[in-house]
């Protein structure tokens, strides 16, 4: 999202794919990553059932989470640009909105509010309904999309856009009042 919309820096490397499940040879990702980074960690004896997380850099003090998972299965086509796939902007929404539905980190509220520029909560929420049918839970979404205990102890991500952490909840808060009182 960070690429796409440029409101942050972002500190990790998040790759989905919605190939079968048990498909992905995370063998031959290993070998790349053992061969292509001077610094790397992964745990190589587990079998990841849903992905598996790297850390990849020159040294630990360079270096970049990177996360490559199994996710269900995409409900727009990747945006083509510069030959790299990316996922849409919609995407993105259902996802981080399905975040906030567990537990919302800071960087997530962060993203959050950036997307409600263009998109109001019910937007957000249809997206992810269409997207996570099975575990749409309207309301405890609602309610943890101004739950801000987690992340108030979090760093703030480094804006680049001038925003502080209180306008944001503050503006959070209101999009959602806004949308109950419709």
């Amino acid at each position: 999202m960070s690429l796409q919309i440029g409101h942050r820096v972002s500190v990790d490397i998040d790759l989905f794919t919605d190939v079968p499940y048990g498909s992905i040879d995370f063998k031959k990702i290993d070998e790349f990553i053992d061969n292509t980074f001077p610094f790397h960690d992964h745990s190589s004896g587990l079998n990841p059932a849903m992905g598996k997380s790297y850390t990849i850099g020159i040294d630990k003090g360079h270096a970049i989470k990177l996360d490559v998972f199994y996710t269900d299965l995409f409900i727009q086509p990747a945006l083509l640009v510069d030959a790299i796939r990316l996922t849409t902007i919609e995407e993105i929404i259902a996802m981080k909105i399905d975040v906030v539905q567990r537990v919302g980190r800071k960087k997530d509220f962060w993203d959050l509010h950036e997307l409600l520029i263009d998109h109001d909560i019910q937007t957000m929420l249809d997206l992810h309904q269409q997207r996570y049918p099975y575990t749409h839970d309207r309301e405890l979404i609602l309610k943890n999309f101004t739950d801000f205990e987690l992340a108030d102890d979090e760093f703030d991500p480094v804006c680049l856009r001038g925003k502080y952490w209180e306008f944001i909840k503050e503006d959070i808060v209101e999009a959602v009042e806004k949308h109950n009182n419709k």
